[in-house]
């Protein structure tokens, strides 16, 4: 967005709390493998916080293929090829399937493929009536739920990612994205067509609350029982062993989730403003520092711990080097005075 432009303070702050959540996840994602409370926190952040990035994403849109490439795919090719250099020379790992997009790159390449979608759906010039946009909102749900009976529709070029994710982009895009000064409450009093009372946003809130509790405490009462692989959404139905009925559940867990989510993010006061408007580079350059941490062999040593104690030290960890990147890259842009903005 161009800094001359009043920025949406409510959309920052939601931006910053989902880009710490995808940083956290990342930290915490091998120790959840031995710590069943880390799994269950694992799987209650991976419920929503993608789906809900993406909105944050579609809803800043612009149906600008032109600009979609050059913003993501070139970056997308030269990162894809220096993090499989980085990959095979520094981590000493076997080998890397450049058509597979490398771990946080899907994201960029979905993007591109989005900005094409939604230019050949809507222009400025022709402007769509509800029922069209409703009518697209349902064939991308259709496309994501019936991607999974595909099963050549996989990793290869972040196919299944960018069909099984792209309802939540077109959500988002159709959610009054050109009114910069909306929030959640303003979506849903435009959905009523009423005003929502102070009293009753309160009330909202309260209800997002603990809606938002009684969903953690069942994911960490299901545990293994949830299939975290599945949550990726970027293989088959049958590859992976789920159906198209987790695949739904996911949809709605993720939709529920994300509003809840949503009406409990401040409207005032952004938090971390300049990360708000420059989250590209933490979201490019986590994943290699999380790798090198890992190197050091932290995590086999605290996987090794059981009990309490073993999982206060992992969730110690992983909010310490979430922690660590924030700040390091908050101190990076305020050094630097450059902008490596997301949008």
């Amino acid at each position: 967005m161009d800094g001359k432009k009043k920025r949406n303070v409510y959309f920052d702050n939601l931006k910053v709390l989902l880009i710490i959540l995808v940083v956290f996840g990342h930290v915490i994602e091998q120790l959840r493998f031995s710590n069943g409370v880390l799994l269950g926190i694992y799987n209650f952040i991976y419920l929503f916080h993608m789906p809900l990035f993406i909105f944050c994403s579609g809803a800043f849109a612009k149906p600008d293929p032109v600009r979609g490439v050059k913003k993501y795919l070139i970056p997308y090719v030269i990162m894809q090829f220096l993090f499989g250099l980085f990959d095979v020379y520094i981590c000493q790992e076997d080998g890397f399937h450049f058509l597979d997009s490398y771990y946080v790159l899907w994201y960029l390449l979905a993007l591109v493929v989005w900005s094409i979608s939604i230019f050949l759906f809507k222009t400025k010039q022709q402007p769509q009536r509800k029922s069209k946009q409703t009518g697209i909102l349902l064939l991308s749900i259709g496309i994501g739920l019936l991607a999974g009976y595909v099963d050549w529709i996989g990793k290869t070029f972040s196919l299944s990612r960018i069909f099984v994710f792209f309802p939540f982009f077109i959500l988002g895009y159709y959610c009054n994205r050109e009114d910069y000064g909306k929030n959640i409450v303003n979506f849903i009093e435009d959905f009523l067509h009423q005003e929502v009372h102070k009293n009753h946003r309160i009330i909202l809130k309260i209800i997002a609350f603990l809606v938002l509790g009684g969903a953690f405490v069942l994911v960490m009462l299901l545990g293994n029982s949830i299939n975290t692989w599945a949550l990726y959404g970027y293989t088959s139905y049958a590859f992976q062993g789920y159906t198209v009925r987790f695949r739904l559940l996911q949809y709605l867990a993720a939709v529920v989730l994300g509003l809840c989510v949503c009406l409990l993010v401040p409207e005032k006061k952004v938090i971390f403003p300049s990360l708000a408007r420059n989250m590209m580079g933490l979201y490019l350059l986590h994943v290699p520092v999380i790798k090198l941490i890992e190197k050091t062999g932290v995590v086999e040593v605290l996987s090794c711990g059981s009990g309490c104690r073993a999982t206060l030290l992992e969730l110690g960890y992983g909010v310490t080097v979430t922690a660590g990147m924030v700040g390091v890259w908050l101190a990076v842009l305020k050094i630097s005075g450059k902008r490596f903005n997301h949008g």
